[in-house]
């Protein structure tokens, strides 16, 4: 299985799974699916690979939360600036 084929058969399970879902159970589920596929001798690759995606991930959301934050504290700062500009003339 290569890893586009592994991509599809995650994403179909994330699909089917139900909402309330438990990381627990996510994780039993996949824990379960590497060691069907015989590859539990390679977990610490595995491990790593997860880890670097779920990082990578987790800084690509909170990067687009800092933006957004970021451009609109920007303009508020500068509407307040302008603001005691013409009030002070």
């Amino acid at each position: 299985m290569n890893r586009e084929e592994l991509g599809e058969v995650v994403a179909i399970m994330l699909n089917v799974m139900p909402g309330n879902i438990t990381d627990k159970e996510i994780a039993i589920i996949m824990i379960n699916f590497i060691i069907q596929r015989k590859r539990a001798n390679h977990w610490p690759i595995i491990n790593a690979e997860i880890e670097a995606g779920l990082v990578e991930y987790l800084i690509s959301q909170v990067e687009g939360e800092i933006t957004k934050h970021g451009i609109s504290k920007a303009v508020q700062d500068a509407d307040d600036f302008l603001g005691r500009i013409v009030n002070d003339v």
